[in-house]
């Protein structure tokens, strides 16, 4: 039943019987649908891009799936939608729309129409249930399809640890890092490793559905129910707590939620865009909390670890990409694994458009449109641009000197020309001093790492970055 409806008790009542048939329906019409695809791909196909599947809502013109994220969403729609609107029609007996959807686009229309519009059948998407068995929607996120690099061991050594022993490992698990770095993947991969087991009572949600939950508690007054769901948990996946910051009264049910949790030793693991610390708005005894157990952050991938990540992507889509070409999109895209997945998807689409083998100026016209058609910069207009604003010549920046008044401007234009030039890491070191490729990536990281904690230098970038591309 989607959060934020009010129904009186005898109408919620209702309504929870009409979901547990229309949950049986689905199941059935899914099944049989699955039973058809099976019929025209691969095993391998159906496990990585069918599986993970789930019904959200049929009528009589359509019948719309959830699907995990937007990568598999495109994938669906590009190679695989005749193959589902011959299934839908062999098992449904007409001819209906197909439609595709994530789990927050599912949710967000759950939570503006009504469950009984007329002709409409909905099932339930991704909203918190004590049918645990229904608690995870994306199966696509496991362990075995989690590309490991210095950039998140720890935290993906803590994550299987967390599955394999909840409540004794680490608790809490704190994984913090920016988005798109694989820290969503992380959570559904523990959700899906103890829904296996199915004594474990385990939720996977996101920070907005708890706060809509609870704002559709107020409205009801059920707190009796809203309670029991969260604290009879073995397991808690929350993904963004960030949202929690401005919102006092959710803050002060989450804190007692955590304790009660805690205290019974069950399992709790968070996710966030920052580090506890820097939540400046949460309470001090929650953000205390928060380090009882395990910190530990995803960071941007290293040029191994985005080459390590295209190459599977590439795999699982049947696209016969180089090694060479793989590191070139790595170079310049930009360092996000969502962005990576991007990249993959749209040169899967001019593949299939154009039915043309790779070449370098497909990768090229990829890298374009992923990176948002920005203005080409040169290496020149780089250095010039440092040199002005940090007071040094351009044949300092280029010099052997590795004085400290010369280092991190120098690394400054290491990190803006991988950036924003079309040159490859070895072009660029060679420019600035005859540097080999290797100097050049550890200058992008310690900026980048640079950037995450100085606020001031964050800004003088994103000024000279504005100059470069007017």
């Amino acid at each position: 039943m989607p959060i934020g409806l009010e129904q009186s008790s005898a109408s919620l009542k209702a309504s929870q019987h009409k979901m547990v048939s229309s949950e049986t329906t689905a199941d059935s019409i899914l099944w049989k649908i699955f039973s058809e695809i099976k019929k025209s791909v691969s095993i391998q196909q159906f496990d990585m891009w069918f599986s993970c599947l789930k019904i959200f809502s049929i009528n009589e013109s359509s019948i719309t799936f959830i699907t995990p994220n937007d990568f598999i969403k495109e994938w669906l729609y590009g190679n695989y939608k005749d193959i589902f609107s011959g299934a839908v029609y062999r098992v449904l007996n007409s001819s209906r729309e197909v439609i595709f959807l994530t789990e927050g686009e599912t949710h967000r229309q759950s939570l503006a129409s009504s469950p009984d519009s007329c002709g409409v059948t909905t099932f339930p998407g991704e909203l918190p249930t004590c049918d645990w068995g229904m608690t995870s929607l994306n199966g696509y996120y496991r362990f075995d399809n989690f590309i490991v690099g210095p950039c998140n061991r720890l935290a993906h050594a803590a994550a299987v640890a967390v599955s394999e022993s909840p409540g004794l490992a680490y608790n809490p698990l704190f994984i913090h890092g920016a988005s798109g770095l694989g820290k969503t993947h992380l959570l559904h991969a523990i959700n899906n490793v103890l829904l296996s087991r199915h004594a474990t009572k385990t939720l996977y949600l996101s920070c907005e559905q708890f706060v809509n939950h609870f704002i559709s508690t107020i409205r009801s007054n059920n707190w009796d129910e809203f309670r029991n769901l969260y604290r009879n948990l073995d397991v808690l996946l929350l993904d963004d707590i960030q949202f929690l910051e401005n919102l006092q009264g959710c803050r002060e049910e989450f804190f007692h939620t955590f304790n009660a949790l805690y205290n019974a030793r069950k399992q709790i693991v968070i996710a966030s865009d920052c580090p506890p610390e820097s939540l400046s708005s949460l309470e001090d005894r929650l953000v205390s909390r928060f380090k009882w157990g395990l910190l530990c952050s995803v960071d941007s991938p290293s040029i191994e670890t985005r080459v390590a990540i295209i190459e599977k992507k590439a795999s699982l889509m049947n696209i016969n990409l180089t090694h060479d070409f793989a590191y070139h999109l790595a170079e310049h895209v930009p360092g996000s694994i969502r962005e990576l997945e991007g990249a993959i998807v749209r040169l899967g689409k001019e593949l299939k458009v154009t039915r043309n083998a790779i070449t370098s100026d497909l990768i090229k016209n990829v890298i374009r449109e992923v990176t948002g058609n920005k203005k080409p910069v040169s290496i020149e207009a780089v250095l010039y641009a440092v040199s002005d604003r940090f007071n040094v010549s351009i044949s300092q920046l280029q010099s052997k000197s590795r004085t400290r008044s010369l280092s991190l401007p120098r690394q400054i234009a290491m990190y803006l020309s991988r950036k924003l030039t079309n040159m490859s890491l070895t072009e660029i070191g060679g420019f600035i001093g005859g540097r080999d490729h290797s100097t050049v990536i550890h200058a992008d990281e310690k900026i980048t790492k640079l950037l995450k904690k100085d606020k001031n230098l964050l800004f003088v970038l994103q000024k000279i970055e504005s100059e470069l591309q007017r």
